[in-house]
Formats: structure tokens, sequence, C-alpha cells
């Protein structure tokens, strides 16, 4: 890759490494309901495992992106996740109300996160790189079809 071409790829680099950032703080959010809800709801709690697991997928796509990129994937992280929940007391009665908040809290940043992966795209498809359009596109809708699955378990 010419150094003119590495130039180029730069800022869209940069924003699949926020995006990848993103990724990981999903990651840990979605491990830690996991946790939080394995004995009060094991079905949310298998549901949140799994879409970890999509979101790790999510987050080494964006670093293969990065490196095809011509830049480094390596990141500093601080990673956090709500930390808000508490079940350690009433358990049975506390865990749907967390468990509502969380899913009201995971459907918007799912969304957002869909509407940037689809501004990525575009930028993407602007600069050519098709394959890196391709890419925000299928997480663009994965994102959205996360909300929407989390939309249907607030029915």
């Amino acid at each position: 890759m010419t150094n003119n071409s590495h130039q180029k790829n730069i800022p869209l680099a940069n924003e699949a490494a926020r995006a990848r950032a993103g990724e990981l703080n999903s990651i840990s959010e979605y491990l830690y309901l996991s946790i939080v809800f394995a004995d009060a709801l094991p079905e949310l709690s298998e549901y949140f495992e799994r879409l970890a697991m999509e979101e790790m997928h999510h987050h080494r796509a964006l670093g293969e992106l990065i490196l095809r990129l011509g830049c480094d994937p390596a990141e500093r992280s601080a990673v956090r996740n709500s930390g808000k929940i508490n079940l350690c007391e009433d358990r049975d009665s506390r865990a749907p109300v967390a468990a509502t908040r969380a899913l009201k809290n995971n459907i918007m940043d799912e969304r957002r996160a869909s509407e940037n992966y689809r501004r990525l795209a575009a930028i993407a498809e602007r600069s050519g790189d098709l394959a890196a359009a391709s890419l925000f596109s299928k997480l663009s809708a994965d994102e959205a079809r996360h909300a929407k699955e989390q939309e249907g378990m607030l029915s």
C-alpha cells in the first residue's frame, strides 16, 4: 500500500476504531447483564451471552478492517458497563424491573450503533471501499436486529 493510499484510509480507520471501541463496550455490557440475570432470568441471561458473542465477531471484523486499511488495530480500553443492577435482595421482584430498564437502554444503544454503521457505510462507499461499505452495512443490519429482538422482549 502506498503512503498516499494509506493516508487516504486513515479517517475511515479512525472511524472503524471508534466503532470497535463501542463494540468492546457492548461485549462487556452484555456479559455483565448475562451474569447479573443468570439466576433470576436465565433465558434473558442466555440471550445476552449470545449477543456478547455476536458483538465479539463485530469487534474482530472491525479490527481486521483497520488492519486492511493499513493501520494498527491495537486499542486501549477503559471498558465500562452500567454496573447499576443490584439483585442481591428481592431478586425475583427486582429482576423484571431491572431487565426492562436494561432492555430499553440497550435498544437505544443498538439503534445509535445501527445509524452510525449506516453513516460509515456511506462514507466507505463514497471513498470507493466497497468491502468496508458492505461490512458496515452488515453491522448496521445486525445492530438493528438486536434492537428489534429486544423490543420484542418488552412486549
